[in-house]
């Protein structure tokens, strides 16, 4: 071989090595790994319904008539309860109400029943005993390991406990217990206060069970101040009341300043309710017009038209109410005439009227209020 051409081969060799030691090395798959179970996402719990608290069949059972006869209960509410119940719907609570029996508009039979449920988160602290008569009552029973107050009397049997930091009621209610009978004629009183404290029972031991299910969503209840201006001026109040130059008080009340003596005393202070009292000389001492106002619950007033308050209540026209504005209220169908409780929705506020003439002032308050 030529040495020219073995110089040339050497020198061929020498790059080919350096370039080999200077390549980089490969870098390492990560390794793949084991294949594993996937973790479904935790969900919150959701919050207690109304069956979650008391199952249908024990509803059923609580409701039974002294016949024997099997019921099926449906939920409704009783009527003096509508405003009640939109309040502590408000406040964060969960308002449980079943009947059965005949419903509205006939309440002139002596077969109807309801039983209630009623849960205030927050209300422990201002819990009372339930009233028996004039006075609180002095008896009570045990439930889901607490102390209850328990009451009878012409209205129907009542039992409350602080539950943890709430503040549970149950009620039953029904027709004919002071006259010709009701249907739990045959059943003995005390028989009826051992299924009431069984329902609360049942309802107890849930809250117990799961306290963060009791965190029912709250409105965008007031937080500024309360005042009886605006749509609840004392003028346009004074002229729909047409007092005839009577001398007269227009005042407001805070509910978070009355003691508490109730659970609905209670509900209103969570609620953060005030009213507008109008008492006029010599009509006696209580008012002739009440106003109990309710800001950001307006969105509620939905709960006026489901059972039984979509028959105790009628639609009632109001003149004069600006296009695009959220404006309604119901009247209570009873022949009570002008005094016949309204309830009003304008805007994100709902009122409560009762006393004479409590169309003309839901009238008047939208009249002020646009």
């Amino acid at each position: 071989m030529r040495p020219n051409a073995v110089v040339a081969t050497t020198t061929l060799l020498l790059l080919a090595l350096t370039a080999c030691s200077a390549a980089p090395e490969p870098t390492p798959e990560p390794p793949t790994p084991a294949p594993t179970a996937s973790t479904p996402p935790i969900e919150a719990a959701l919050p207690y319904t109304c069956d979650d608290l008391v199952p249908g069949d024990l509803v059923a059972a609580t409701l039974q008539g002294g016949d024997g006869t099997p019921v099926e209960p449906v939920p409704a509410t009783y009527e003096r309860f509508a405003f009640a119940d939109l309040l502590l719907t408000g406040a964060g609570g969960l308002a449980c109400s079943w009947r059965v029996g005949t419903g509205m508009p006939d309440y002139n039979g002596t077969d109807w029943a309801y039983l209630r449920v009623d849960v205030l988160p927050g209300g422990a602290l201002a819990w009372t005993p339930e009233w028996a008569g004039d006075a609180p009552s002095t008896e009570s029973r045990e439930i889901a390991g607490v102390e209850a107050s328990v009451a009878v009397g012409d209205s129907g049997w009542r039992i409350s406990a602080p539950v943890g930091d709430a503040w549970l009621r149950a009620t039953i209610s029904a027709a004919g217990l002071t006259g010709s009978g009701s249907r739990f004629l045959g059943v003995d009183a005390a028989e009826m206060l051992d299924r009431l404290a069984v329902a609360a029972s049942s309802a107890a031991e849930a809250v117990q069970a799961a306290p963060d299910r009791a965190a029912w969503q709250i409105a965008p209840l007031r937080d500024g101040e309360a005042a009886c201006t605006g749509g609840l001026a004392e003028p346009g109040v004074v002229e729909a009341e047409q007092l005839d130059g009577a001398s007269y008080t227009y005042a407001l009340g805070l509910a978070a300043t009355r003691e508490i003596t109730g659970f609905d005393d209670a509900v209103r202070v969570a609620a953060r309710t005030f009213d507008c009292e109008l008492v006029v000389d010599g009509f006696g001492p209580l008012p002739l017009v009440t106003i109990e106002t309710a800001r950001g619950l307006g969105d509620l007033f939905a709960r006026i038209g489901e059972p039984d308050t979509d028959a105790a209540f009628v639609p009632l026209e109001l003149a004069d109410v600006p296009a695009g504005q959220h404006v309604d209220a119901a009247v209570r169908s009873a022949e009570d005439g002008p005094s016949s409780p309204v309830i009003l929705r304008v805007g994100d506020t709902v009122y409560e009227i009762n006393g004479d003439g409590a169309a003309a002032v839901a009238q008047a308050i939208v009249h002020q209020t646009y």
